[in-house]
């Protein structure tokens, strides 16, 4: 009997102890603070932030979209040190977060962004700007280590 109780309890201590690693993908979206860092995105005054998601394992990547009002794209380039020229038409394969999907007007590049704040390694970045929506643009970011 005493064998029994020694093995419920070990067992009781496992599951309530959290043995898990990090987040999964299937968990809820990370902060919108944890994603903005691990990015570099900095989102200015006015803008939305629309929707974030990571993916973690060997390596991580982010995705989020956020809405700009005209004008205010090159604000949050520039503010978030994203300096490669944008590229009409250039098709990015990666999945955007659900809640804003990618229509048929845009452009996008890459870059990478050195270890900082919330990211203690080099993180490469695609951007894509979505000029499809009449009243104000979606930048969509996908940021990742290799």
């Amino acid at each position: 009997m005493r064998a029994v109780l020694v093995v419920v309890f070990l067992v009781c201590a496992l599951v309530t102890s959290g043995c898990g690693g990090g987040r999964d993908s299937r968990d809820a979206p990370p902060p919108v603070e944890e994603a903005l860092a691990f990015s570099g995105v900095v989102v200015p005054p006015g803008a939305e932030v629309l929707g974030v998601d990571a993916e973690h394992g060997q390596d991580s990547i982010y995705r989020l979209a956020v809405a700009v009002d005209d004008g205010a794209v090159e604000q949050l380039l520039g503010g978030s040190q994203f300096r490669t020229p944008l590229q009409p038409g250039r098709v990015v394969g990666y999945e955007p977060v659900p809640q804003a999907p990618v229509g048929a007007e845009f452009a996008s590049a890459s870059d990478e962004l050195p270890p900082g704040p919330g990211r203690p390694e080099t993180v490469f970045r695609e951007v894509l700007v979505d000029t499809s929506p009449p009243d104000r643009a979606v930048v969509h970011v996908w940021a990742f280590t290799t």
